[in-house]
């Protein structure tokens, strides 16, 4: 059986970037993925990107990989663990300068528009689950559907939509200063290598590779995680 490393983060902080980083290593499958618009996009993964979609509650059919995979995910230690008993965790902490970070955030999502079509549906469809985890396939649908017909959409005019807002660079401003990524538990700082979100590339890789073999090397770089 393979090893499973997640990538744990907060919408935002460039867990698919850190993720596709980790897995160029020839430890770990490759993940096949995007560069647009300084945002880094996961075509798949091992589970089809079930773990960034709020899916995972329905995620019953886990099959374990025959070679050493890496997992993006919105979910955390606490949430995983149980299904996934020998998979080891890194987790990105969120960024000290929120000015600094919601600055980058703009620039790469709230003002970014493709032309896509199959990025605009995925989009989408993340943004609905992630706001309304619960919410049918139809309702899911019908809001996809909405966004089709307008012309011109940003992602920043589909958060401000699917809020109820008009989609102006004021609202979507509104929403991103409301954005706080929230701290890390203490139970994933504990069972979690932590890369904070200003390293997520520059922190060595061979660290982690380090870690997923010997998980009690993480204490040493978690020391030294804020410097």
């Amino acid at each position: 059986m393979g090893k499973i490393l997640f990538v744990c983060y907060l919408w935002g902080t460039r867990g698919e970037f850190l993720s596709h980083r980790i897995s160029q290593h020839t430890f770990f499958k490759t993940l096949e993925a995007r560069k647009i618009n300084g945002r880094t996009i996961i075509d798949s993964d091992y589970y089809g990107k079930r773990f960034l979609m709020g899916e995972y509650a329905q995620c019953r059919d886990i099959i374990p990989p025959s070679h050493n995979i890496v997992v993006p995910s919105h979910y955390f230690y606490e949430d995983l663990i149980k299904d996934f008993p020998y998979a080891s965790f890194v987790s990105i902490r969120p960024p000290k300068n929120l000015d600094s970070f919601h600055k980058s955030l703009y620039e790469r999502y709230y003002n970014y528009r493709t032309t896509n079509l199959l990025e605009l549906v995925g989009e989408c469809e993340d943004v609905y689950k992630r706001r309304f985890p619960t919410a049918s396939e139809s309702r899911v649908k019908d809001f996809v559907i909405s966004i089709l017909k307008t012309k011109q959409v940003t992602f920043g005019d589909i958060s401000c939509l699917i809020e109820g807002l008009k989609p102006t660079k004021h609202n979507k401003e509104k929403l991103m200063l409301e954005y706080r990524p929230k701290p890390l538990s203490k139970e994933t700082i504990q069972n979690s290598l932590i890369i904070p979100y200003e390293k997520v590339e520059t922190f060595p890789v061979e660290s982690v590779i380090d870690y997923v073999q010997d998980p009690s090397k993480k204490q040493i770089d978690n020391r030294g995680s804020d410097a």
